[in-house]
């Protein structure tokens, strides 16, 4: 056995030809796994069913009675109570052009054509052991940033009960992906009113996600302090230039009076936010400045105004990127479809993710507010 495969599998062989079953479980055993044995697709599945450990491979003879080996394959693929398992198809018969590629395209991980040298054999299932630890890492990796990031996301019902705002936030993960990367939103009152912000962790892994944890954190903190927003901005900044040398992130920080509708604006190489108002018109704010990461000067908020009625949009880049699409293009398109939605967060956000995230391969994050009415706040 190759050192590359350093524990001991479970493999299940099912083969009718019960010569066969011995010839390669015996290779098998002697490199030192554990085999199961079947001698049909119906016998399988029930060995499966009963196995304890579940095996970590399966090698199924193609020509089975009853039930081929490619049916077989389907059938443990498809059933709900099993995970998945590795198959690597065998034959002496069905070993023609026609075969393989059925079995390769179905999903076997390899197709041995019998009698196979113990060499072939066992470097074959410690190539297929090898790449479904590999596989398994990585999503773990991806499911552990998952979880981190919704552990630190707070809910769309703590985020509601924010006073003197309506507010929906929207967070789309691209779970196709091999990784995950580090999109954010945050929302919570500070002395001025309430902070917004919307920000993106250059990269798709476990360390993108994280960082993007840790950037959470420290803006609640400074947030709380008092800075100013371009404050905040320099102060993050500094933060990973001095703890993550090479980590850049995108950013963008608005502080809302929702009293008189003021907003302070700083901008760190984030996508501008977007003011829509009931009359469908729509514009963005924009506000100027370097990525965080790069120790580069960041230059005081912008200052604009959140009109009452008017629901103020910020986003990620996964909302409306696209390979080989200009951004200024994509900008006016989220433009316009902004401006003909309904001019209410929860409706807005809908109507974009329901149009934008079934054409993306990046994660999504997504932040609308609007002031409530003087009414609303006196009857409350």
């Amino acid at each position: 056995m190759s050192e590359a495969v350093s524990r001991t599998a479970t493999i299940l062989v099912v083969d009718d030809h019960e010569p066969n079953r011995f010839a390669v479980g015996s290779v098998l055993r002697r490199a030192g796994h554990r085999v199961l044995e079947a001698a049909s697709g119906p016998e399988a599945l029930t060995v499966l069913h009963e196995a304890d450990p579940l095996p970590d491979v399966a090698i199924l003879d193609v020509r089975l009675p009853g039930v081929s080996g490619f049916e077989l394959a389907q059938q443990v693929r498809n059933d709900p109570q099993l995970p998945h398992i590795p198959v690597i198809h065998i034959s002496a018969e069905a070993n023609d052009p026609g075969d393989r590629i059925r079995g390769l395209t179905a999903g076997a991980m390899a197709y041995l054509a019998s009698p196979v040298a113990p060499e072939e054999l066992l470097a074959t299932v410690d190539r297929v052991l090898l790449s479904e630890r590999e596989a398994k890492t990585v999503r773990d990796d991806r499911r552990f940033a998952f979880d981190l990031q919704h552990a630190f996301l707070p809910p769309p019902e703590k985020l509601a009960a924010l006073e003197a705002v309506d507010l929906s936030v929207g967070y789309v993960p691209a779970m196709e992906r091999a990784q995950l990367g580090g999109d954010f939103y945050a929302a919570f009152a500070v002395e001025r009113g309430v902070l917004l912000a919307v920000g993106d962790v250059a990269g798709h892994s476990l360390a993108a996600a994280t960082v993007m944890v840790e950037l959470r954190h420290v803006l609640r903190a400074y947030a709380l302090e008092g800075h100013q927003p371009h404050h905040i901005l320099r102060l993050m900044d500094r933060l990973l230039v001095h703890f993550h040398p090479g980590v850049t992130a995108t950013m963008c920080l608005v502080v809302l009076d929702v009293r008189s509708g003021a907003m302070d604006i700083a901008n760190a190489g984030h996508l501008p936010p977007l003011v829509v108002s009931p009359d469908r018109q729509a514009r963005y704010l924009h506000s100027h400045g370097p990525l965080l990461g790069l120790n580069l000067p960041h230059q005081p908020a912008v200052q604009a105004r959140l009109e009452h009625g008017q629901v103020l949009l910020m986003v990620t880049d996964g909302l409306i990127e696209r390979p080989r699409v200009d951004l200024a293009v994509s900008l006016e398109d989220l433009r316009r479809r902004a401006a003909l939605a309904p001019c209410d967060p929860t409706a807005l956000r809908d109507s974009l993710l329901q149009h934008y995230s079934r054409h993306t391969e990046d994660d999504i994050a997504l932040l609308a507010v609007r002031r409530q009415s003087p009414e609303a706040g006196s009857s409350s």
